[in-house]
């Protein structure tokens, strides 16, 4: 991302810490949350997109009956200036369904279809922990191939991700096991052919404090059937809510 929206995100936090004894003693429908993550590895879907990295965010919250509203900017930036990314999110929920619309920055100066990636997502979560959720890129077709026409290669066209997620706890650890497909090869993902693409495990605990905010602390191993590759890492975050 561009040094300045990452300094626009560093700005918000500081606002926020500022603006924390302040924040609202009873619940409303709006709340804010600011935080950030420091990560040794940025894992993601069976890929290590970077190393060492401060992922700081900002989301807007909205809940009403069974509907709730996400809104939100979250970045990621490399200590050794080797990977950067600014993402914007949507996410709509009814009850267990949720819809995810997600824009992968990496450089928001060129075409829509070319300076970052628009990916739709959709989730089914069930009472007890297991949660599905598919994810389609949405905006690479390639070639102008906009019709359908000849030669369209529709799984190429719209490269995609399928995992379910367990979250469980133990004791004061709560633990998320996610397994991920791809269901066509894909050139976004680096694979050659379909098949299984992500196998993690992520432990933590998150510290909550008086004031409204938590410290999470996290480890994560994952494991890259495609690939043949395992990575692992460490995170630890501040994050902090308003509610308004």
């Amino acid at each position: 991302m561009k040094k300045k929206n990452f300094l626009a995100i560093a700005c918000a936090l500081l606002l926020g810490s500022v603006l924390t004894p302040l924040r609202a003693q009873e619940s409303g429908d709006w709340s804010m949350t600011v935080g950030a993550d420091a990560v040794s590895s940025y894992l993601w879907r069976g890929l290590e997109l970077g190393g060492p990295s401060i992922q700081p965010s900002v989301y807007f919250d909205y809940e009403k009956g069974d509907w709730a509203v996400s809104m939100g900017v979250w970045g990621t930036k490399s200590l050794d200036d080797t990977y950067d990314e600014l993402d914007l999110s949507l996410e709509a929920s009814w009850r267990n369904l949720t819809f995810t619309l997600l824009d992968y920055g990496e450089d928001y100066s060129t075409p829509w279809n070319e300076g970052h990636y628009l990916d739709l997502g959709l989730s089914y979560a069930i009472d007890g922990g297991l949660t599905f959720s598919w994810y389609s890129i949405v905006n690479q077709l390639g070639e102008g191939l906009l019709d359908g026409g000849p030669g369209f290669d529709w799984t190429s066209a719209f490269p995609s991700y399928f995992e379910v997620a367990y979250d469980f706890s133990l004791s004061v650890v709560d633990f998320t096991a996610t397994v991920g497909v791809l269901p066509f090869a894909s050139e976004y993902y680096g694979a050659e052919s379909y098949g299984l693409c992500n196998m993690s495990l992520v432990a933590g605990h998150e510290f909550e404090f008086e004031h409204g905010g938590s410290l999470p602390i996290s480890a994560q191993v994952m494991y890259n059937p495609l690939q043949k590759t395992t990575f692992w890492g460490v995170s630890v975050g501040y994050y902090f809510s308003m509610d308004f």
